[in-house]
C-alpha cells in the first residue's frame, strides 16, 4: 500500500477540498453523538442509576470525545478558510498580470518547441517581436488567458497545450514573485513583491 495514500487517509487535514467538506460534516455528526451519549449518561446517573456504573467516568470519556471532535472541526475549518484566502490571493494575481502571464505562457511554449539553445533564442526573439504586436496585445487584454493562449498557438503554429504552457507561466510568476505559492505554502498572508518583469529564461539543453 502507498504510504503517502495511507498517511492522507488518517490525517484529514490532509484530505483534498471535497473530501475535507465530508469530513467535517462526519465531525459535526460525531459531535451529535457524543452530546447523545453525554446526554443519556446524566440521565441515567440522575433517574435510574445502575449499580456498580462509574457514570463520572462515562461521562468524562464522552465529554472528552466531544472536545477532540470540536478541536479537530476546529483546525479543517481554518485550514480550509487558509486556502481559500490563498486562492483568492493567486486568482486576484493572475489578473493583475494577466497580459505577463500570457507572454510567458507564449515563451514556454516556444522553448519547450525548440530542439537548441540557438532555436531557442531564435524562437524568444521572434516570440518578443510577435507579443509586441498591437493587435496581438490587443487580443491578450480582451480575452482569457486559456483563450488567448489557444488562439496564438494556433495562430503561430505551436502546440495548444494551453494548460501546460500557463501552469509554466505561473511556475516562473512564482519564482519572479508575481504570484504567491499555489496553496500559499510559505505561510504568509501577503505575496512577495515582484523581482523583475523580465520573462524568465531556463538554461538550454546540452545538446553537445
Amino acid at each position: 500500500m502507498d504510504t503517502t495514500q495511507t498517511d492522507q487517509d488518517l490525517d484529514p487535514a490532509a484530505a483534498p477540498e471535497g473530501e475535507r467538506t465530508a469530513d467535517l460534516r462526519a465531525l459535526d455528526r460525531l459531535v451529535e453523538m457524543g452530546m447523545e451519549i453525554a446526554e443519556a449518561t446524566r440521565t441515567e446517573a440522575v433517574e435510574a442509576p445502575q449499580p456498580g456504573v462509574d457514570y463520572c467516568q462515562r461521562f468524562a470519556v464522552a465529554a472528552r470525545a466531544v472536545r477532540l471532535t470540536l478541536l479537530l472541526k476546529d483546525k479543517l475549518s481554518r485550514q480550509e478558510k487558509e486556502e481559500r484566502k490563498a486562492a483568492a490571493q493567486r486568482e486576484a494575481a493572475q489578473e493583475d498580470w494577466h497580459g505577463l502571464r500570457v507572454q510567458l505562457a507564449m515563451m514556454a511554449a516556444a522553448y519547450e518547441v525548440s530542439e537548441d539553445g540557438e532555436e531557442a533564442d531564435r524562437r524568444e526573439a521572434e516570440m518578443h517581436e510577435r507579443l509586441e504586436r498591437p493587435e496581438v496585445v490587443e487580443l491578450i487584454e480582451a480575452s482569457r488567458p486559456e483563450v488567448a493562449v489557444a488562439a496564438l498557438c494556433r495562430r503561430w503554429g505551436y502546440p495548444v497545450r494551453v494548460e501546460q504552457w500557463l501552469e509554466m507561466a505561473d511556475e516562473a510568476m512564482e519564482e519572479l514573485g508575481f504570484l504567491p505559492p499555489q496553496g500559499g505554502e510559505d505561510g504568509e498572508d501577503d505575496p512577495p513583491g515582484p523581482r523583475s518583469a523580465a520573462p524568465a529564461r531556463r538554461k538550454p539543453p546540452d545538446t553537445g
